[in-house]
């Protein structure tokens, strides 16, 4: 008997491919709804009544599995228990230590919630080169998660230099990131703002940036303005197929798409995490004028230099302990209320969560 199932497989990011009975909403957009709905804004106390929205962060989804390598990178999919890390600029991270900060969050019920941080709050840099490596992450774990109407992004779609040659990304694929624009902030939602560019340089090497520091990164042909430090940045992949829609509409069971079919729309192809927005360049005019000339041209943070941040070995130990003590937990016949039991002076963490950290605190001050 002949099935009358119609679904859509949804094949636009990298990540992997997702099942749909009906087409989702942003099916047809240019910049789906997953790039929007994956950055959260980033507020520094100020002596303000308010606080001062400042930059902007993203969720990174992260398997077990990756916190039990060593260094060897692996493309990773699949489900495994993801872990969730908050994701943002070094520097911004950098004004959150030693104060009050907070993170402003769309809700599913299309309410604003703020999530507060404090000044204690555990960051990870990059493990040998945190002056040169504008990126930061930390461990993230509010209560009611699955409230936010926000898109993690999937560790399986960053790129590195491998990833970026099999998949022929380079100069002139589209680019684009989302972000905080400081002019619009007294909005009932987080609204980001979308800025859309192209691949200009990926110079194979070091290059000059700020105070003359030579950093790792791609050149990207999109204005970065203030509020957009953090912002993560995605690229488009070119292919050469033509004319297919953005999802393989299919009308029975037996309908199997061939593994080598890309989804395309006009001859691009699925979209990527290539990294986050560090700054801009200004333009040397020679004139008096009232503010600087931004040059359009911004550097991005290479997604594989965040994924080292990830792997490094003391956020390894501590995921790996969270998770363990996460299962303990689960099989143990205790009846302690992790909701009820979290310290409050940690708001982005559980009760097993703050454990492992003291673990790692302490292991680490007795090998000073």
């Amino acid at each position: 008997m002949a099935s009358n199932l119609v679904g859509c497989i949804y094949q636009r990011f990298g990540g992997g491919d997702h099942y749909h009975l009906t087409p989702p909403e942003d099916f047809y957009m240019r910049v789906p709804d997953q790039v929007r709905k994956s950055v959260l804004f980033v507020g520094i106390e100020q002596d303000l009544p308010e606080w001062e929205w400042k930059g902007t962060a993203y969720l990174v989804t992260v398997p077990p599995s990756v916190f039990q390598e060593t260094t060897e990178h692996r493309h990773y999919s699949g489900d495994e228990g993801q872990q969730i890390l908050l994701a943002t600029a070094r520097h911004v991270a950098e004004k959150c230590e030693g104060k009050d900060f907070a993170l402003r969050v769309n809700v599913k019920d299309g309410s604003l919630r703020l999530i507060k941080g404090h000044a204690n709050q555990k960051w990870w840099y990059h493990p040998t080169e945190k002056k040169y490596v504008d990126a930061a992450v930390t461990i993230f774990s509010p209560s009611g998660l699955a409230d936010l109407d926000i898109s993690p992004i999937p560790f399986n779609m960053f790129v590195d230099t491998d990833a970026i040659a099999r998949l022929n990304l380079g100069v002139g694929d589209e680019v684009f990131l989302a972000g905080l624009f400081t002019e619009v902030t007294e909005t009932t939602r987080n609204i980001p703002i979308v800025r859309l560019g192209s691949l200009a340089m990926m110079p194979g090497e070091k290059i000059p940036f700020k105070d003359g520091k030579l950093i790792d990164a791609y050149l990207v042909e999109a204005r970065s303005i203030g509020g957009l430090s953090g912002s993560p940045v995605f690229v488009r992949q070119t292919v050469a197929v033509q004319g297919t829609r953005p999802g393989i509409w299919i009308n029975s069971p037996q309908h199997v798409p061939p593994p080598d079919l890309s989804v395309v729309v006009n001859g691009v192809g699925r979209i990527y995490f290539l990294g986050s927005m560090i700054g801009h360049w200004d333009a040397p005019t020679g004139l008096q004028l009232p503010e600087a000339v931004n040059m359009g041209v911004s550097p991005i943070v290479p997604a594989h230099k965040i994924g080292e941040i990830i792997r490094q070995a003391e956020l390894r130990e501590t995921m790996k302990n969270i998770a363990n003590d996460a299962s303990r937990q689960k099989h143990s016949n205790a009846k302690e209320d992790f909701a009820t039991s979290r310290p409050k002076e940690q708001p982005f963490t559980k009760a097993d969560f703050e454990a492992a950290l003291k673990k790692v605190s302490r292991k680490k001050s007795d090998q000073t």
